[in-house]
């Protein structure tokens, strides 16, 4: 009985403890599941947690590309100041609380541009922060901050720029060296032609002409280390991302089209105000960023012509004329600079009625042939040296603007009236004998350059215009028939050298070799249409190498230039076309020896008011924690 109990009482012990391991499992296991549910819960608000930061992080960084974007439109006008970075705008992202703050850092400095499209360039640098903060509902915040660089780079860097389309088809050989830039398309053709610096579109290059259904093999491009290799693809042939691949593959992306990102540059003028501006008269309405823009408000010598004097006077009585011309000028100097005499007035500026004739005018009205000979203020550019140097510090000249008012297309004594500068050899001293100085002469209407320009004493010197002709340089001085002159200097006949007496007719004077040193900007001549977008050929505008205008005979003769070919807008008043009428026949293509002025590659050397244009690039960013 003992026994029997003492084991029933064990068994019910061991059934009691099984009890016992099986609710001590249990609970064991249930620490273990909550365990686990709560690794899950923390792992899952942790990844939710990085998730939502790293959306707030995204959020961040795409508003800042908004502000960016912002600045680059506002840059557009060619600069970035206070206002516009007041006027910034605080981006906006669905979900988010968005803050912004863009702020400048430091001065502007100039300096040479390390990165990006326009790296080699020097330009006028304003450091600028934009901050941004993005903040969610649920309170995830993060921070980006994008250093960006407001880059503002004078014109005459490039040894070509153009605002619009540019084609360049030069039949006779042309060696380019100096940086290549248009705003529009870059149409390139030629049998041989090369290029030896950075040529760069924000849109598209062409390896064809604009004009017609031609493709000409001969275009050559450095690469870095110098070797001219053949141009065999374009943004037709070629995606932007395959562009951009063979370009770095052939150029070492020497040629850089959109697909590199390159970004218009534009003169600082209000929204939807033409380039041409910068050539304009002044006018009393004009704001302080177009006034800081138009060269009429830079000049230290405002000139005003009334043209009426080309109708005051008869044909006979040109002497009166040029005696009283000084009547029909209203002249101003700033910085209480002085104006010469009466007397020196009528030696500087002299009137010329129906000068020569103008084969390229003659063809703006197609088949109804129109004689054109324009009406021309000449400006003896010897005279004017004598006068300023004999007393530079009040006299120098640093900016000349000539201002055209009262014309009359339906008259022929003042239908073409234009400026001429003569026996420009030497330009005047400058007003500090340490500074390099140089001369600027700027006109709206088309100007005419005679002879060698600014070759005796190097001067920063730029022309700027409606139209730039170059006329070779003269036999003599003078330009007359006297006989007195000897024979191998006169200007009769069959001599060779710009002569006014003997260019009356469409017969061609036969040029003689003649050198340009000044920085070009004027309007062009422009191919309206790409043949292949309106199923046709178009009549072409002249190309880069017709730019500078020419109305002589110069086959065999060499035309050298240095400087920069700058072209903003077509031209308004020169309206002659190249090439039409009557064939062209109006001149012979010269030998050209043109290449970029690389005196123009220092800030201190450049031409007095040389205007600036400007982009907006990234230098770097970073998030902040």
């Amino acid at each position: 009985m003992s026994d029997r109990r003492m084991s029933n009482a064990i068994t019910r012990a061991r059934r009691g403890m099984a009890l016992e391991v099986v609710l001590l499992m249990l609970v064991m296991f249930s620490v273990i599941v909550l365990a686990g549910l709560s690794a899950v819960t923390t792992i899952s608000r942790t990844s939710n947690a990085d998730y939502r930061g790293a959306r707030a992080s995204y959020a961040a960084e795409g508003g800042a590309d908004d502000v960016m974007s912002q600045l680059d439109a506002a840059m557009q006008d060619g600069i970035i100041n206070g206002e516009d970075i007041a006027s910034v705008q605080r981006p906006v992202v669905s979900g988010y609380r968005m803050t912004q703050s863009t702020r400048t850092t430091g001065v502007p400095v100039s300096r040479t541009i390390t990165s990006g499209p326009f790296a080699g360039l020097y330009s006028l640098n304003q450091p600028i922060d934009i901050e941004v903060t993005a903040r969610d509902t649920s309170g995830n915040r993060a921070t980006a901050v994008l250093s960006v660089n407001a880059q503002t780079i004078p014109l005459f860097q490039f040894g070509v720029f153009y605002e619009g389309d540019l084609e360049i088809n030069p039949g006779a050989p042309m060696n380019f060296a100096g940086w290549v830039h248009t705003n529009g398309n870059l149409y390139l053709s030629s049998a041989d032609v090369r290029f030896q610096s950075n040529l760069t579109t924000p849109d598209s290059v062409f390896w064809q002409r604009k004009d017609a259904n031609n493709r000409l093999n001969g275009v050559r491009i450095n690469n870095a280390a110098g070797t001219a290799v053949a141009l065999r693809f374009d943004s037709r042939s070629l995606s932007d991302p395959n562009f951009k691949t063979r370009s770095q593959q052939d150029f070492n992306s020497r040629l850089m089209s959109r697909a590199h990102g390159v970004k218009p540059l534009k003169l600082p003028l209000p929204a939807n105000m033409p380039a041409v501006t910068l050539v304009e008269p002044r006018v009393a309405g004009d704001n302080a960023m177009v006034q800081d823009v138009k060269m009429a408000w830079k000049a230290d010598w405002y000139i005003t012509l009334d043209a009426t004097v080309f109708t005051a006077y008869t044909a006979a009585d040109s002497n009166n004329m040029k005696a009283n011309f000084c009547t029909f000028l209203t002249q101003e100097r700033s910085q209480g600079l002085a104006l010469p005499s009466a007397d020196m007035c009528a030696r500087i500026f002299k009137p010329r009625l129906d000068a020569f004739y103008e084969g390229r005018e003659d063809n703006r009205v197609g088949a109804m042939l129109a004689v054109v000979r324009p009406d021309l203020i000449d400006i003896h550019l010897d005279t004017l040296r004598i006068w300023s140097d004999s007393a530079p510090a009040s006299r120098a000249p640093r900016i000349i603007y000539i201002n055209v008012i009262n014309d009359n297309l339906g008259d022929t004594r003042r239908d073409f009236v234009s400026v001429r500068l003569r026996q420009g050899a030497q330009l005047p001293a400058s007003r500090v004998p340490a500074d390099t100085g140089g001369l600027t002469i700027a006109t709206a209407r088309p100007l005419y350059v005679l002879g060698d320009y600014n070759t005796t004493a190097w001067r920063p010197a730029a022309l700027i215009g409606d139209a730039i002709t170059f006329l070779s340089q003269p036999p003599n001085p003078n330009m007359d028939a006297r006989t007195t002159w000897p024979s191998g200097t006169r200007c009769t006949g069959s001599s060779a050298g710009w002569c006014d007496v003997n260019q009356q007719v469409a017969d061609m004077n036969t040029a003689r070799p003649t050198t340009i040193n000044a920085a070009i900007l004027a309007g062009h001549s422009a191919t309206p249409n790409d043949f292949m977008r309106v199923g046709g050929a178009q009549q072409y505008g002249g190309g880069l190498e017709n730019f500078p205008r020419f109305l002589e005979n110069w086959g065999g003769v060499t035309h050298r230039y240095t400087g920069s070919l700058v072209s903003m807008f077509t031209s308004r008043h020169a309206l002659g076309l190249w090439g039409s009428g009557v064939g062209g026949t109006y001149y012979g293509a010269p030998t050209r020896q043109w290449s970029f002025d690389v005196n123009f590659r220092f800030p201190e050397r450049l031409p007095p008011g040389t205007p600036s244009v400007g982009t907006v690039l990234q230098t770097a960013f970073r998030p902040l924690y």
